[in-house]
């Protein structure tokens, strides 16, 4: 069996105390976590716009915080913006995306959302888990943003409420 599927990763919201943690990721990722440091990489920039998320989660191996999940560009349209970061190590990525259905259940769970958006560059980790196939490619902007001395395309994908719950409710409902 595949160590990382017994693996102790969980979720809890964000809080205050995770906002150090926040700006650590948010300064490695740079360019490639653009809505955070769009603004500029000073940590009250960083801070400013992390505390603003619509909901946040800190994603823990033990009692260890390695990535975290936001919901963000919340509104009247009925979608928002998903997005996880993770530290940078390939472990980390690979069982981060065993709970995305989870989280991903949890916002659609608590809301009204009908869709959700996730944007990544071309050379992004791919972070989604088993909810990959399931976003649909709504628009590529290309050579974005110039990001380590290459620019790269930024894709914007979409995930609808009742594919996702047609296809992963019934294994997010199942007994561990």
């Amino acid at each position: 069996m595949d160590s990382v599927a017994h693996e102790d990763v969980s979720w809890r919201l964000f809080d205050n105390e995770d906002l150090v943690f926040a700006y650590e990721l948010a300064a490695v990722h740079g360019a490639r976590w653009w809505n955070v440091t769009k603004n500029g990489s000073s940590p009250e920039s960083m801070i400013s716009l992390i505390s603003r998320f619509a909901a946040g989660v800190t994603i823990l191996r033990g009692q260890t915080p390695i990535g975290i999940g936001t919901l963000s560009d919340t509104g009247s349209a009925g979608t928002g913006l998903f997005d996880i970061r993770v530290v940078d190590d390939e472990h980390s990525r690979e069982i981060v995306g065993r709970i995305v259905p989870e989280l991903i259940q949890s916002v659609f769970a608590v809301s009204d959302i009908r869709a959700l958006y996730h944007e990544r560059f071309e050379n992004d980790p791919r972070l989604l888990g088993p909810t990959e196939p399931y976003w649909r490619t709504q628009v590529i902007f290309p050579s974005y943003a110039l990001i380590e001395g290459r620019y790269e395309s930024l894709e914007q994908r979409v995930l609808w409420r009742d594919e996702f719950q047609e296809v992963f409710l019934p294994l997010v409902d199942a007994p561990k």
